[in-house]
């Protein structure tokens, strides 16, 4: 009977283990989202600055998407048009975009960091419940001789 407690004693921290591993992987792949999100706002900073560098109307590639792009006319590439959050766009100045634009890739930049430390904290737990794991067998095993 005892030997069927310490079972599932064990069976249940193995079930807790999963899930804690689950956790992580899932927390992994947001971290890997927001690396995207930060390299695309990496970019579109660096192409912020080219027209910042540059005066009046400019031709640009616009792309339609499916990786489809379409040649066009910058009448005005001193104003930009940026999404501010909740579908609300405003036009700003390139200079203002890009502080936007900086001022959000803080964000995510913490959100990375929040993260990495919520899987740190998954993986102490997961020591934890190993090393519990690992006791419990050997109790098992000395009972049973």
């Amino acid at each position: 009977m005892a030997s069927e407690e310490a079972t599932k004693k064990i069976q249940e921290r193995l079930y807790i283990l999963q899930q804690l591993q689950n956790e992580g992987e899932a927390i992994q792949r947001k971290i890997v989202e927001l690396e995207v999100v930060q390299s695309e706002l990496d970019r579109t900073i660096e192409s912020l600055e080219y027209f910042d560098s540059l005066d009046g109307s400019v031709e640009a590639l616009m792309n339609l998407g499916g990786g489809v792009f379409a040649y066009v006319d910058v009448k005005d590439s001193r104003k930009m048009l940026v999404d501010v959050g909740a579908g609300v766009i405003v036009e700003k100045e390139v200079k203002g975009a890009i502080e936007t634009l900086k001022k959000k890739k803080e964000k995510v930049r913490q959100s990375v960091v929040r993260l990495e430390q919520a899987i740190q904290q998954i993986a102490a737990q997961a020591e934890k419940i190993q090393a519990e794991i690992a006791e419990m067998v050997k109790e098992a095993k000395e009972r049973e001789k």
